[in-house]
């Protein structure tokens, strides 16, 4: 049975009795292997985000564990010198309160 197409389209003259053959992909060996290769991928991300957050742990506590000493050594510092200088300021005040005394008992007649 060997039938033209109609004379509408002249610029592709095929006959309607050629045969195809049409394939019907169910999926399964695509899927299984999209699936493994997927699992491989992020078995591979994981085994990479493992060892980058290690070496991030590591950087953060070579980096800011000798920040934090000399903060914390700076802090011990300026805790030191408040000490020292709230010292000084009692002695000032009691040094004031003998003034204000002497000055009292001068001004009694």
């Amino acid at each position: 049975m060997d039938r033209k197409r109609p004379q509408s389209w002249p610029e592709c003259p095929t006959s309607l009795s050629e045969k195809f053959v049409y394939v019907a992909d169910r999926g399964t060996q695509a899927v299984s292997t999209t699936f493994d290769h997927e699992k491989e991928i992020n078995r591979q991300v994981m085994k990479e985000l493992d060892i980058i957050y290690k070496h991030l742990l590591d950087y953060n506590r070579d980096t800011f564990g000798r920040f934090m000493q000399n903060l914390t050594l700076k802090h011990e510092e300026r805790a030191a010198s408040n000490r020292q200088l709230r010292s000084e300021i009692e002695d000032m005040k009691l040094q004031v309160q003998e003034a204000e005394e002497i000055l009292a008992s001068m001004k009694a007649p």
